[in-house]
């Protein structure tokens, strides 16, 4: 059978749709998070399409010039102020998303085809990709455990580190509700095997980070750290390296250029348009992400749900774990539900001391939004309903819907970015070929 044609203007109705359902609903995945229109200005016009090279600004290298009058966005907005909050003398920009910026890191930092590498056992959170990336660039791998999915066993670490002797100990919790202690870590690196270079794949903190909310792992004593830019910081699907070794930073400049050509120049400026609005309200932002997070968990709790780590307080940062087939419901049950309430979760096989599915929210893009602590009892009281499927769900999304038509963006809220609408709209429908003036 021959597939439906699909016209532009059904692709347009889809995109006004969902829209206006986005607009109306609330995501609760840890790994996602939302930004400004504003910031997302650049991947609408000219920018989006162009090369940039020429960091240097040397007259000799401008071999690609459409983004000549627009360099400073970069090497004097989005690297300066990468280079503040995270405490860090280089940085690199060029890395396209999390999985890039690890891909980069493994090859800059894990040695030649032979060489160990040790990162965190997925029992304790590791990414799923980390080991079959270092393996694909011919790297052995070897992987920290503990004693439970919330912390590393040091004794057993030294041990390892002793007997393996790796280029680089890279440490990545995706899934991750306490972060690991990378000062105690480095320590014990630095006595095992002095050699080792400790990379922090800070992915799902880099919001926590940049603020200053979590323990900046170059202060803690890593080489270096990055990680992608739409978790915990609200930003575009991009990423980054950050370090405070010349050479490294040399290394890994040497290693990018033939592995990242281009690095998407719009996202590039829109990362520097969201690191100047998060300059603004970050801290503020990061503080509420990380008690909204631990209130929410409490709320839920008190309405019968079986929320992971009670015993620790549930969780440090932005993500919860929810065990719903204890509570007699299957996870992916439990999503449809939510979703028709207009809450969208991620659920999911691998999380850390699960046998099955175990569903993983986060509050990150809710405060974002602009959900406060006063919003929680109400977004509690939708989701348990939900779940258990105690209301209708018409009726909860509405209550969801209100909740977000109460709140202004965190990006959307602040003064320059209200002035400069109009200026911002004209650049949209120019770009879209409505030539406003």
């Amino acid at each position: 059978m021959a597939p439906a044609k699909i016209t532009l203007s059904d692709v347009v109705q889809l995109l006004a749709e969902h829209e206006e359902t986005a607009a109306r609903t609330l995501s609760l995945v840890p790994s996602e998070n939302a930004m400004s229109g504003l910031a997302k200005l650049p991947m609408l016009l000219d920018p989006y399409h162009r090369y940039f090279f020429n960091e240097t600004d040397d007259p000799d290298r401008w071999h690609f010039r459409g983004a000549q009058s627009l360099r400073d966005i970069e090497t004097d907005v989005a690297i300066p102020l990468l280079e503040r909050l995270g405490r860090a003398d280089y940085v690199s920009v060029r890395p396209l998303s999390g999985l890039n910026a690890m891909t980069l890191a493994l090859a800059t930092l894990g040695g030649d085809p032979g060489s160990t590498v040790v990162t965190v056992g997925p029992g304790n959170g590791g990414h799923y990709a980390t080991p079959s990336v270092a393996q694909r660039l011919g790297q052995r791998v070897e992987f920290l455990r503990g004693p439970d999915p919330h912390s590393l066993d040091l004794d057993h670490a030294a041990e390892l580190l002793r007997r393996v002797r790796p280029a680089l100990v890279y440490v990545d919790q995706s899934h991750c509700l306490f972060p690991i202690d990378v000062a105690a870590l480095v320590r014990v690196v630095r006595e095992a095997s002095p050699e080792t270079l400790v990379h922090v794949d800070a992915s799902h903190w880099m919001g926590l980070v940049l603020a200053g909310v979590f323990p900046n792992p170059l202060d803690a004593g890593a080489d270096s750290f990055g990680g992608s830019t739409h978790k915990t910081f609200p930003g575009p699907q991009k990423a980054l390296i950050l370090t405070r070794d010349a050479d490294i930073e040399k290394r890994i400049r040497e290693t990018q250029d033939y592995l990242v050509s281009s690095h998407h120049f719009g996202a590039t400026l829109s990362l520097g348009m969201a690191l100047l609005e998060f300059q603004e309200f970050g801290p503020a932002y990061a503080r509420a992400v990380v008690g909204h997070t631990r209130s929410f968990a409490g709320l839920l709790a008190g309405r019968g749900l079986t929320v992971c780590a009670a015993d620790r307080g549930y969780t440090a940062g932005h993500q919860l774990w929810l065990d719903t087939e204890r509570d007699g419901i299957a996870p992916g049950l439990a999503s449809d539900r939510l979703y028709a309430a207009g809450l969208k979760v991620n659920f999911m096989a691998g999380l850390p001391g699960f046998t099955g599915q175990g569903m993983r929210i986060g509050l990150n893009e809710a405060a974002y939004q602009g959900l406060t602590e006063e919003d929680l009892p109400e977004l509690a009281d939708v989701f348990a309903a939900a779940v258990r499927d105690e209301r209708p769900a018409a009726g909860l999304a509405d209550r969801v819907a209100a909740l977000r038509g109460a709140r202004t963006p965190l990006g959307a809220a602040l003064p320059e970015a209200a002035a400069l609408l109009d200026r911002s709209l004209a650049l949209a429908g120019r770009a879209l070929g409505a030539h406003a003036s």
